[in-house]
């Protein structure tokens, strides 16, 4: 009689309805209380209602009854997983797939605690085992993808998304996690084509929502991203996520009051949101306020105390000594990421972070252990090729002849207004720039995407092949398009400052496109410039930074296309200078500086420190404080580690330091 109601139950539950199969099952019960099945079942229903502490509950008095039920196991691995209990579910999961190793779904289902937990390689190996069992598994392919971005893999995460996609044409999931790995793998127009193809899909998916906003932004496309972001926090406004992000963008924009409005309205919706924390102690931190910014993060780190991302601010805003315990703490947040087989952007900022420290405790050796092996993790996760930089740069530098120039002399627009400092990063350009804007004519503007969208935008392959048959009408145009982008951030001032220091590859298009436009090139000591580019772990694309032979060729390629600007640009439009010359005369070099832009001195410019503007660079800090010489020929302390990149530069371990 029990089993034709047990059956009865199944039939009904089978139909999706659950009620009634619940009452059928708990009828068995009554009269059977160690019915294992309808135990099972039972709490399967209870499950599928949202009843999970339940589900746990009566599945894990069908396992104690019949410890070989394999599907019980994994049945009761899926609620103590909805219950956060990862460590339980995964020692269910593991009992499930010991029973019947050919369940695909309890690998997968494995995978997913064991990833929740931290222990990503083996996450990947349970995948690998479910797709070996089910190739036609579109959520353990996008599982796999998932882990594989968590472990900085992004290449075969994005081949992860797009098996899942292809066996699922409608994984909106799929879509929008596929468009974080092209975003982090520096394609961003392939990661809104991804972002848009989710929203096809699903028209108001949030998480898509805010994907767009980010790579709009990374396009260009601030006025896009910023309607994106808006667009996700109407649908969402409860969730501080979008208030994130739109602080994100805004701050990225120089709109440093409304970022901070964002920020604190997404820590009024969460006040244990560590992010968001963050995200003001950047502000704070740019803004010239390390006060604010330390006590921002370290709220950030009482929510979280191993939040990576917090400590890898939190080092940047003060010096180490050897016995400061946050080594120490850092160091056992590693050995932790050591232990679960850690890896992606947590275990790189931690790393950097680390590194920066021992390098402030004055040593070198413990350092650069960090140093070298963060560096090989990041550039483990590019696609980047030195030779193809070498050959587009000395591309450029070949392009731009005498002749085009005579050519093409005065035909671009007229204005002013733009002064450009170039170089490479950790050259001085900052520095330059706080010195030029603390002068009440000019405005410092930061490091602006705005050419290089005009340009592309304009020629979206290459301008090179087109750069011959040039005309005068369509250099103004450009010029034209790069005044106007920029215009509404002047305001009424005289100079506005675009330093964006990669322009350098640009120099010679910006003189005939604006050829009464201002260029400053900062130079540095080659191997103190890369040194410091070598031990940052920039938020933005510099792929030729993590590795010392690769950065010290990429060095030589922008040295001899800068040299090519030397002796090509006009003197009263492209000028040089020194870090080490600022930093041994700064009066002299000021003064210099201001002349170069048309401008009449103002003392103000020796007092650049003081000065409360945004500062939105790695070198945000050192900006805030007045001329300091610790950093002139700050290599020395580590010619024992830098062998590869001396080599690259052709430089002596013993060599003097000398400016560049």
């Amino acid at each position: 009689m029990f089993q034709e109601l047990f059956a009865d139950a199944v039939r009904r539950h089978q139909a999706n309805r659950l009620d009634e199969a619940e009452r059928l099952y708990g009828q068995v019960l009554a009269n059977d209380p160690g019915h294992v099945d309808a135990l099972h079942m039972l709490g399967v229903v209870a499950a599928q209602s949202g009843r999970h502490a339940q589900a746990a509950e009566l599945i894990g008095k069908a396992v104690a009854l019949s410890p070989d039920f394999a599907l019980a196991h994994y049945n009761l691995g899926n609620a103590l997983r909805a219950l956060g209990r990862d460590l339980e579910a995964a020692a269910a999961f593991q009992r499930a797939v010991a029973l019947n190793p050919r369940h695909a779904a309890s690998h997968n289902n494995l995978g997913a605690a064991l990833r929740a937990l931290g222990r990503c390689d083996e996450a990947v190996a349970a995948y690998r085992r479910a797709l070996e069992l089910r190739p036609q598994f579109p959520e353990a392919h996008y599982n796999m993808g998932a882990t594989l971005h968590d472990l900085g893999r992004h290449q075969e995460a994005e081949a992860a998304y797009r098996r899942a996609i292809a066996q699922k044409p409608d994984h909106v999931d799929a879509f929008v996690n596929l468009g974080a790995v092209l975003q982090a793998c520096g394609r961003p127009a392939d990661a809104l084509a991804s972002y848009r193809r989710a929203l096809a899909i699903r028209s108001e998916h949030v998480d898509a929502l805010v994907g767009v906003g980010i790579a709009e932004q990374a396009l260009g496309h601030d006025a896009d991203a910023l309607a994106a972001f808006e667009r996700a926090l109407a649908l969402r406004p409860q969730d501080p996520a979008p208030h994130l992000r739109y602080g994100l963008v805004l701050q990225a924009l120089g709109r440093h009051d409304e970022a901070v409005g964002a920020y604190r309205r997404a820590l009024a919706l969460d006040p244990d949101h560590a992010e968001a924390h963050i995200g003001l102690a950047v502000a704070m931190q740019e803004a010239g306020r390390p006060a604010d910014a330390l006590a921002a993060v370290d709220r950030a780190l009482v929510r979280d105390p191993a939040s990576a991302h917090a400590w890898f601010v939190r080092s940047d805003l003060k010096s180490f000594t050897p016995d400061d315990p946050e080594i120490e703490q850092m160091e056992s947040l590693l050995a932790s990421a050591d232990a679960r087989g850690t890896d992606g952007e947590s275990r790189l900022n931690l790393e950097f972070a680390v590194a920066k420290a021992w390098m402030d405790a004055g040593e070198p050796a413990k350092a650069f252990a960090r140093l070298d092996a963060a560096n090989a993790r990041k550039r483990a996760g590019l696609t980047y090729d030195v030779n193809a930089d070498v050959r587009r740069l000395a591309a450029i530098g070949e392009a731009f002849t005498p002749e085009l120039m005579r050519r093409l002399a005065g035909a671009g627009d007229p204005s002013d207004l733009p002064v450009f400092v170039v170089g490479m990063p950790r050259s001085g350009t900052t520095l330059v720039e706080q010195v030029l804007a603390t002068h009440p004519q000019i405005f410092g503007a930061g490091e602006l995407a705005v050419l290089k969208g005009v340009v592309e935008r304009a020629y979206p392959v290459s301008y090179l092949p087109r750069l011959p048959g040039l005309s005068g009408a369509a250099l103004k145009t450009l010029g034209r398009a790069y005044v106007e982008g920029v215009a509404a951030l002047a305001g009424v001032s005289a100079r506005l400052v675009d330093k964006m220091p990669a322009n350098f590859e640009f120099a010679g298009l910006i003189h005939l496109m604006l050829p009464n436009a201002r260029i400053i090139h900062c130079r540095r000591d080659p191997v103190d410039t890369c040194l410091s580019c070598y031990s940052k772990n920039f938020a933005g694309r510099q792929d030729f930074a993590y590795d010392q032979r690769e950065l010290g060729t990429y060095y030589r390629a922008y040295e001899a296309l800068t040299t090519r600007w030397r002796d090509l640009l006009p003197a009263d439009r492209f000028i040089e200078v020194n870090y080490e010359a600022v930093v041994g005369d700064l009066e002299g070099q000021a003064r210099r500086l201001i002349a170069f832009c048309g401008l009449s001195w103002d003392d103000a410019c020796l007092d650049f420190h003081a000065a409360r503007r945004p500062v939105r660079t790695a070198s945000a800090n050192q900006v805030r404080r007045p001329i300091y010489r610790t950093s002139v020929a700050r290599w020395k302390a580590y010619a024992s580690h830098l062998g590869p990149l001396l080599s690259a530069l052709g430089v002596a371990p013993d060599a003097a330091g000398r400016g560049g």
